[in-house]
């Protein structure tokens, strides 16, 4: 207010606004200041607008002329088409997959832009491409201006080969010679995509595009938009606990309220937006309220805007989808995309038309995780039994509903990794275990070592870090049996159960892993049977038995694949049986919860 009170004796031949499209609010980088804009032309008395993007639909395009209150505007289209650019898109089967290829990329491409969609992935691939001896920054919201100006200033003047940033990074950046932009998690939006990967070849050279792909990812995004839809009911209870305090930290605002951190970090951006509260930066976490008289049912939350703009979102989330997974010139799609309709439908430079340009996947070292000075070394890094680990779980699984308690209250999974890796033979064994005390001896030992006695510890089938939620099967064979019990009856040998009990424990919440442990047989077997019986009219709530994201991965990778589920296997980022992918098919789309 203060720049356009200056302003005001002031003619302004011409308004130039760059970045247009973030005034639009179906825009893929909306932000409400823009909005704003409108009435500075009109303070300021703007003989004339110059709006520019990079990124604008036909539809955005209406948009920035409605917003920017334009009549008859003269449109300017230069062509979206960046003939230097390959653009490819790559399925890759998981992160390790992911970060070989960028080990790879980053070698043979000279200087380049990672961009990953959250911090957390940023830190993971800067530390990988570190341990590989590349020279890689990381550039995130998260940390101070002058540090990311500085990060940012090394890699325009070459000093670092890579930087790995989330979508924070790059307005501004003037760099001609980048040669490849990776994504290693998938973006919100084909307008975020043009957008990022336009930042290579400036300088007219060859230059590579490359989306690292999978359904798990677009699983994470889903999550993220939702994030971003906080409740009319969470909100409201933000604001009067903000009222109540004035001003203080986030920490103690989550407290007042009574939820977590990040579920308020979505409260507050809307109060934020709508000029209610202003935030410190973001590492001080602290907050103040700027209009302490309001209600909360007079906030200036537009939460219809809201519902269409998360329904706006996911639909373009889906445009993206359908464009990584579509057979045809990527160049073509994405030109069409943005009102090019004259584009060649056909291409010498995208992997559909040409092939990949990919480089094979390097072998990779993670970093290594720091450890505070007083933290031991874990016992994690030693092996133990999968096997009865999983049969520990569904052990746990049953005692909780036995006794009306949460799992972790019964045995934590550390305490189960231990005895999976201890088999206590007796009580004394059982004691030795850490978490394993007097008292849980008393409620539950004699069940857990009627498990662990089973198996000698040199009978031991060793796995090192984290355990998987399913064992790893040999599919369309029996899993070899072993005299491990029944949780009900502990007899020296699992029996296969009748279909009748099998549907009976189904109903009861078990899991398809609970299943497999239970009854001993594998769980490609478990899911043909139970596909049959819905086939015949039986009731399962599928996204229950098998977990909601691996339904939904399975029946995202479903579409386009035209009832072929072994196309629909080869897409997955994990190892399925093909009776567990027709098991997920049977309820149809990916839930929106």
């Amino acid at each position: 207010p203060s720049f356009l009170s200056a302003m005001a004796d002031v003619t302004v031949p011409l308004l130039a606004v760059d970045e247009a499209h973030c005034i639009s609010a179906w825009g893929h980088d909306f932000r409400p200041e823009y909005q704003q804009l409108a009435r500075a032309r009109e303070q300021v008395r703007a003989e004339r607008v110059l709006a520019l993007t990079a990124t604008a639909t036909p539809e955005v395009r209406r948009d920035i002329a409605d917003a920017l209150e334009l009549r008859d505007p003269r449109v300017f289209v230069a062509g979206f088409d960046r003939p230097n650019l390959f653009i490819e898109v790559l399925r890759v089967s998981g992160d390790k997959d992911k970060l070989g290829r960028l080990v790879a990329l980053s070698r043979s491409g000279g200087p380049g832009i990672v961009y990953a969609a959250t911090r957390k992935n940023v830190e993971k691939v800067v530390g990988v491409l570190r341990a590989s001896e590349i020279d890689a920054v990381g550039y995130h919201a998260g940390m101070a201006d002058a540090e990311r100006t500085a990060v940012q200033e090394r890699f325009v003047r070459g000093e670092a080969r890579v930087i790995v940033a989330t979508n924070a990074f790059g307005m501004g950046v003037d760099k001609a010679d980048i040669r490849f932009v990776a994504h290693f998690d998938v973006p919100r939006s084909l307008e975020a995509y043009y957008q990022e990967i336009g930042r290579a070849g400036r300088d007219g050279l060859g230059s590579h595009a490359l989306l690292l792909f999978n359904f798990a990812d677009v699983m994470m995004q889903r999550r993220m938009i939702e994030a971003g839809r906080p409740s009319r009911d969470l909100v409201e209870r933000a604001w009067e606990a903000a009222r109540a305090l004035l001003k203080g930290s986030i920490e103690e605002l989550a407290r007042s309220c009574s939820c977590s951190a990040p579920e308020l970090s979505g409260a507050l951006r809307l109060l934020e937006s709508a000029g209610h509260l202003e935030r410190g930066l973001a590492r001080d976490g602290q907050f103040f309220v700027t209009t302490p008289a309001v209600a909360a049912d007079d906030l200036a939350v537009d939460f219809e805007l809201l519902e269409l703009r998360v329904a706006r979102e996911r639909q373009m989330l889906d445009r993206l989808v359908r464009f990584a997974d579509t057979r045809g010139c990527r160049r073509h799609n994405l030109l069409r995309y943005f009102g090019d309709d004259d584009s060649p439908r056909s291409c010498d430079a995208c992997e559909s038309c040409k092939g990949s340009r990919a480089p094979e996947p390097e072998e990779v070292t993670a970093a290594p995780r720091k450890r505070k000075q007083t933290e031991a070394p874990s016992a994690d890094d030693t092996p133990y039994d999968q096997q009865v680990f999983e049969k520990l779980r569904a052990l746990r699984t049953e005692l909780a509903r036995e006794t009306r308690v949460p799992p972790y209250v019964v045995f934590h999974d550390a305490t189960l990794r231990e005895l999976a890796r201890a088999l206590p033979q007796d009580e004394k064994g059982f004691l030795a275990v850490k978490g394993a005390g007097p008292g849980r001896w008393q409620r539950y030992g004699e069940r857990v070592v009627a498990i662990t006695r089973q198996s000698a510890p040199a009978e031991t089938t060793p796995v090192v870090s984290e355990p998987r939620s399913q064992p790893e099967l040999r599919f369309g064979q029996p899993r070899a049996r072993r005299d491990h019990p029944s949780l009900t009856d502990y007899g020296p040998a699992a029996r296969v159960r009748p279909a009748t009990e099998l549907w009976a424990l189904c109903a009861s919440g078990a899991t398809l892993a609970d299943l497999s442990a239970r009854l001993g047989r594998s769980a490609g077997d478990i899911a043909s049977d139970l596909a049959d019986g819905v086939q015949q009219g039986k009731s399962l709530d599928v996204s229950r038995l098998l977990g909601p994201e691996r339904a939904d991965a399975i029946r995202m990778a479903a579409r386009g694949a035209n009832g072929d589920v072994v196309a629909v296997r080869r897409r997955l980022p994990f190892p399925a049986a093909l009776a567990e992918i027709r098991l997920a098919l049977t309820t149809g789309e990916p839930s929106r919860s």
